[in-house]
Parts: structure tokens; sequence; C-alpha cells
């Protein structure tokens, strides 16, 4: 794995051992980018099941104002650390050990918005409503926010969860990529 475009272009980044981590491949992470390049520069970010680090660390690359990487392993924090101080990318950078609805709960606390998220969740075991949820009810993403969500074209997505609608789906083999955006309903 590599950075794909931005300051740390070409750096590669560490991964992790084993396969309870899956990080976003370079295939997946270039067509993210390349869809979303407009809403990247000085964008407030937060990276959800991080792993790696990788779709955070790309978007600091790519100009990011600043990003809050969360994931709940101890190994994986100590792995996106080794990736952001490898990339020069650290002093932009939160590090949260949490679990997702916990660390979404503190950021609300603390008053954090976000013009865009990734969540990179296991697959099939049903994260991505439960975050879209929670995300949803703390209302940490501004309004036309992004979220951006990998997930297995086996699994089931919603297209709308509280002010999140699915404006596209793109499929890449057996990943697919969902994006929502964060809209105020009207009455």
């Amino acid at each position: 794995m590599r950075v794909i475009g931005g300051s740390a272009k070409g750096h590669r980044l560490l991964s992790p051992k084993g396969t309870a981590v899956r990080p976003t491949s370079d295939r997946v992470r270039e067509a993210i980018f390349n869809s979303i390049q407009s809403r990247v520069g000085n964008a407030v970010v937060l990276d959800l099941f991080a792993g790696a680090g990788t779709l955070g660390i790309e978007a600091l690359s790519r100009n990011a104002q600043r990003a809050v990487f969360v994931d709940c392993a101890p190994r994986q924090i100590e792995l996106i650390k080794e990736n952001l101080t490898k990339t020069r990318l650290l002093e932009r950078a939160e590090l949260l050990q949490q679990e997702t609805d916990i660390a979404i709960k503190q950021l609300k606390s603390r008053q954090i918005m976000f013009d865009l998220v990734f969540a990179d969740p296991p697959y099939c075991q049903g994260h991505i409503e439960k975050t879209l949820r929670c995300l949803s009810q703390a209302g940490v993403v501004k309004m036309e926010g992004l979220v951006v969500v990998e997930f297995s074209f086996e699994e089931k997505i919603p297209e709308k969860m509280g002010d999140f609608h699915q404006t596209s789906v793109r499929k890449y083999g057996t990943t697919g990529v969902a994006y929502y955006n964060r809209k105020e309903e009207r009455e």
C-alpha cells in the first residue's frame, strides 16, 4: 500500500498483519479520491474503523485540514501513528482508541464538526447502519457533509438513515463504496 496523491504521494504505508484488518486497496482508494477530490482540500476528516489509516492519510496528503482516526484496537492505533509519522502528517492528526459510537459521542461533546467521514467497518457485521444512525443523532457531520462507506457487496446497506441520504453506490469486485450526503429534512 502506498499514498496515491498529494504531499505524501508514493510513501509506502505499513499494513496490518493477519486478516483481521482489511485495508482499502489502492484501486478502491484511488477511485474514492478521484470522485471526491473537490471536497478534500481544507476538510476536517473523520476516519472510522481506521485500521492502517489509509483513507485519512490520503485525505491529509491531499490537503485536508485535519483528521481524526478512530479504531478500538491498540495495535491499529500504533500502526496509524507509525504511518502518520512516516508520511510527516502526524501534527494534523488526532488518534482515538475507542469504539466508534463512544468516539462519536466524545467528538460531539467537544463540538467538532466534520466535512468528510470515512467508514470502513468489518464486513457483514451490521456496523454500517449503527454508525450512520450514531453520526446522524450526534450531528457531528456538517450540513452537506459527505460520508463514504466501504462494504461487502453481499451486505444490504440502508439508502437513508436519519439525515443521511445515499447518493451513489459503486462496485469494485466484491467491494462496494456508498456515498451519503447529509441533508436537512424538509416537512
